[in-house]
């Protein structure tokens, strides 16, 4: 299933609760309709502010749940009336609209005076100047529903009101969903606009492309003015020297491109360059140098204990290191341990 016909399937499914429940309602509402006449008795406001503060002060008071106005409630207040003149009526499930209807209510089915809603959940009920306690049909009226039917329409009608509040909001997911459709289908319509990685690349091989072209024309151009210089004679001076200003301008990166690796390249390699390739005659390979050396000590003729040198070699001159003259005296001592 598709999201819309998930939310078609939700909202149908809803809207057969919705009916459902209104049913269920009208079957537990009580069958004889006949209503009670109210005529409240009409207070002064001298004795309306002294029952209103009394009320405020009492401690009595009866609560209303979940099942609303049932036989129990009307009977626990009319019970309460037997030594209290007022008594507060607490309903803490319903709405503020609700708790005006249930005052209005519970005045029709006992016979009292609602004197004011305190905090929007308290009614104030006065029972009347000439209160007497009526008969059991009065108490327990039958126009009211018992306790399990009271709480059967009260989950009806928790039922009701919250469907009643998930309808609009897949109404409104729906709708949603259908503009986002809408909306898509407009953009698949409009030209779309590719730009590839090739794109970029041609982008780059036309600028320089297009800096050569500029580069030749402006040697055409200097060409050209060399040309008429020359014919004109000494007046073509000025000319000249802006034409070598434009010569400087378009071989200027080339010089900027050579002084950026000379800058590049490292130091040691400078300082090995400024040795010579050949010193005072000797060969450019070392090995080739010791081999001589080698060759030469072995012509040379050794006297006693002294070490083996090669003719024509100053080993304390100071040319030669430590490291050299180790290589020196070695063919005589090698021969000193073969001995």
């Amino acid at each position: 299933m598709t999201a819309e016909e998930k939310i078609l399937y939700k909202l149908r499914k809803a809207q057969r609760k919705e009916e459902r429940f209104v049913q269920a309602l009208k079957k537990i509402e009580p069958k004889e309709s006949s209503e009670a006449t109210h005529d409240p008795e009409i207070l002064t406001p001298e004795e309306h502010f002294f029952f209103l503060k009394m009320g405020l002060k009492c401690k009595n008071y009866v609560p209303v749940g979940r099942r609303g106005i049932y036989q129990g409630v009307i009977l626990n207040m009319h019970l309460h009336w037997k030594k209290h003149q007022t008594l507060k009526v607490v309903v803490k499930t319903f709405t503020p609209e609700e708790v005006k209807e249930i005052a209005a209510e519970l005045a029709r089915f006992t016979g009292g005076i609602v004197l004011d809603i305190h905090e929007e959940n308290t009614i104030i009920m006065y029972r009347g100047k000439n209160y007497s306690q009526p008969p059991t049909e009065i108490m327990s009226p039958r126009v009211t529903l018992s306790r399990k039917k009271a709480l059967d329409k009260s989950k009806c009608r928790d039922g009701l009101r919250a469907l009643r509040r998930y309808i609009p909001r897949l109404q409104q997911d729906l709708e949603l969903l259908h503009a986002r459709a809408g909306g898509k289908v407009g953009k698949g319509t409009e030209p779309t606009e590719e730009t590839p990685e090739t794109d970029i690349d041609g982008a780059e091989s036309r600028s320089i492309s297009s800096k050569q072209l500029e580069n030749s024309e402006k040697l055409k151009e200097i060409i050209d003015r060399q040309d008429e210089g020359s014919e004109d004679g000494p007046d073509t001076d000025l000319g000249i020297a802006s034409d070598s200003e434009d010569l400087s301008d378009i071989f200027e990166t080339d010089s900027d491109a050579d002084t950026e690796e000379t800058s590049k390249r490292p130091l040691y390699l400078e300082e090995f360059e400024k040795f010579s390739v050949e010193a005072d005659g000797e060969p450019e390979d070392f090995e080739e140098h010791l081999r001589q050396i080698s060759l030469g000590s072995k012509k040379g003729v050794t006297s006693g204990k002294d070490v083996d040198i090669p003719t024509g070699v100053d080993v304390d001159s100071p040319s030669f290191d430590e490291v050299d003259r180790m290589f020196l005296r070695a063919p005589s001592l090698l021969k000193r341990k073969k001995r």
